[in-house]
C-alpha cells in the first residue's frame, strides 16, 4: 500500500489511520510476538565504561533475517547474547512479548543482574492474547519481573476496547504476588483519554514521540515535558514513566516539517531527553537498546535506527556522553518572551483541507509560551466541538510560540467547516462543547487573542 504524501507531517496515529488495522503487529514499532531463529547472534561488543547507568532500556532481541509476524523461536542462547551487550550499561529491561520464546527474556536478564519490566503482546487474536496473558502471570509469579506490562498501544491501534484491556489488567492483578506491578504503556494522549485505564494500573506507562509529531529537534523535549505533565495532572499520585521515547539516527524522513533523523539528532536527542529526566527525577524506558532491522519494511526506513547501539552491538556516535555521566542545561521551560512586547496575537499556519487527519498548526506571538494554553474548537455540521479531547481540552504553545492540535480524534471531524483558536491564560478552563450552536461569549472575555477561518 503507497501511503500518500502529506502537507506537514505523518503522526503515529495517522500513520496506523493510513495503513489500517491489518497490518497492527508489525506497526508497532515496539512489538514482541514471534522471533525467529536460522542466524548465529552477532559477536558481543565491547560496551562503554559507564559513570551513569540510564535507568531502563527497551529491548527486542531480533537479528537480521528475523520477524515478529513470522512467529519463530527465538533462542535462549540469542537472547542472553543480545542482553549481555547492554547488561552493564542500564539497570532495568523493558520486553514486549511473552511467547515464541520471548517469555524467557525475564529470567535471562534477571540472571544477569537486570530488573525486568516484562510485557505481553496483546492484539485482535484472542486466542494469542491467552498465551500472552499465561505467560505473563507466570513470569510476575515466579517473581522474575517487577513491572507486568498488559499490552503497548492496544489503545492508539484499537487492538483492543478500553473494557477489553481492563478486563486483562484485571485478571493479571488479581493473581500476581504483591509488590509485582502491573499496567499497560500506550501513548500520552490515549492515556489522556481514557482516565479509567489509568485509575486500573499501578504506575502510568506513558510513550512520547515527539519525532512522530513532527516536533522540531530544538522543541522535542520542551514538548515532552508539557505533554508529560498533562499525564502526572492526570495520574494524581501515581507515578508516571515514560515508557517510550527516542529519536531515529537513520533512514528517511517520515516527516516533512521539522522532525529530522541523522545520527547527530539521535544522540541530541537522548542526552536531552536523559537530562531532562535527571532533573525532574523521572523514571524511564529508553526506546530502544538496539537496531532492528525488521521494522524497516513496516516504518519506513528509520524504522531500523531507533537503537543506542547499532545492529551489530556497536555504541552509536555520540551515544558515550550519556554514559559518561554529561547532561545539558535545561531548554525546555520555555520563559522567553515570544517577539517581543506587544498585543498578543495568534495565527493558523497550516489548516488541514477538508477530508484530511492532519493536526492544525499555528504561532504565538507577544506572549510567554509557558503562561497560555490554545483552547481550539471545531464546526461539524453546525455544531461546535472541544478538541482535542474532553479530557485534554488545552493545546499546549512551545517555547518557540508553535502549537498543534489534532482536530481529528473522533465522529466526523474530517468534514468540519470552521475552526477557532482562542489564545487563554493559564488557569481558565474553556466550555467543553459536544454540538452546541454557537460559541460561548465567555471565549472571547477571557481570551487574549483568537483566529478563526472556514474552509
Amino acid at each position: 500500500m503507497n501511503v500518500p504524501t502529506k502537507p506537514n507531517y505523518i503522526s503515529r496515529r495517522e500513520v496506523i489511520k493510513l495503513l489500517g488495522t491489518s497490518l497492527i503487529i508489525p506497526l508497532i514499532s515496539s512489538c514482541g510476538g514471534g522471533g525467529g531463529g536460522g542466524s548465529s547472534p552477532p559477536a558481543i561488543s565491547t560496551g562503554p565504561v559507564v559513570t551513569y547507568k540510564p535507568y531502563g532500556l527497551n529491548f527486542g532481541p531480533y537479528i537480521d533475517g528475523q520477524n515478529p509476524a513470522q512467529n519463530q523461536i527465538v533462542s535462549t542462547d540469542q537472547i542472553r547474547a543480545r542482553l549481555q551487550i547492554i547488561a552493564a550499561n542500564t539497570s532495568w529491561v523493558r520486553t514486549f512479548g511473552s511467547q515464541n520464546g520471548l517469555q524467557n527474556t525475564a529470567g535471562i536478564a534477571s540472571s544477569l543482574g537486570l530488573s525486568v519490566a516484562a510485557g505481553a503482546y496483546l492484539s485482535t487474536n484472542l486466542t494469542s492474547n491467552e498465551v500472552e496473558i499465561a505467560n505473563l502471570i507466570a513470569i510476575g509469579v515466579a517473581r522474575q519481573a517487577g513491572v507486568l506490562v498488559v499490552g503497548n498501544e492496544t489503545l492508539l491501534t484499537n487492538a483492543l476496547t478500553e473494557s477489553q484491556l481492563i478486563g486483562y489488567l484485571r485478571r493479571v492483578k488479581q493473581v500476581v504476588p504483591t509488590g509485582v506491578k502491573v499496567t499497560t504503556a500506550d501513548t500520552y494522549d490515549q492515556l489522556l483519554a481514557h482516565p479509567a485505564v489509568i485509575a486500573e494500573v499501578d504506575l502510568v506507562a506513558a510513550n512520547f514521540y515527539p519525532y512522530f509529531e513532527g516536533i522540531d529537534l530544538k522543541y522535542a523535549i520542551a514538548y515532552l515535558d508539557k505533554r508529560y505533565a498533562q499525564v502526572k495532572a492526570l495520574a494524581g499520585s501515581k507515578e508516571v514513566m515514560v515508557f517510550e521515547t527516542g529519536w531515529p539516527s537513520g533512514g528517511v524522513n517520515i516527516n516533512n516539517g521539522s522532525a529530522v533523523v541523522s545520527p547527530e539528532n539521535a544522540a541530541s536527542y537522548f542526552i536531552n531527553f536523559v537530562s531532562w529526566a535527571k532533573a525532574k527525577s523521572v523514571n524511564y524506558f529508553y526506546f530502544e537498546a538496539m537496531d532492528e532491522t525488521w521494522k524497516a519494511a513496516v516504518e519506513g526506513p528509520q524504522g531500523s535506527h531507533w537503537g543506542i547501539w547499532d545492529k551489530n552491538g556497536v555504541l552509536k556516535p555520540g551515544m558515550q556522553d550519556v554514559f559518561d555521566g554529561k547532561t545539558v542545561a535545561d531548554n525546555w521551560s520555555g520563559a522567553t518572551l515570544i517577539g517581543g512586547p506587544g498585543t498578543p496575537q495568534v495565527s493558523l499556519n497550516f489548516v488541514p483541507a477538508i477530508g484530511g487527519t492532519d493536526n492544525l498548526r499555528g504561532s504565538v506571538i507577544h506572549v510567554i509560551p509557558d503562561n497560555y494554553k490554545m483552547a481550539v474548537y471545531i464546526q461539524v455540521f453546525g455544531g461546535w466541538w472541544t478538541k482535542p479531547i474532553f479530557t485534554s481540552p488545552l493545546t499546549l504553545i512551545l517555547p518557540d510560540g508553535s502549537w498543534i492540535c489534532d482536530i481529528t480524534t473522533g465522529g466526523s471531524d474530517t468534514q468540519a467547516t470552521s475552526i477557532a483558536a482562542f489564545l487563554v491564560p493559564n488557569g481558565y478552563n474553556p466550555p467543553l462543547l459536544s454540538g452546541g450552536g454557537a460559541l460561548p461569549a465567555e471565549l472571547n472575555t477571557n481570551a487574549v487573542a483568537k483566529v478563526m477561518v472556514t474552509r
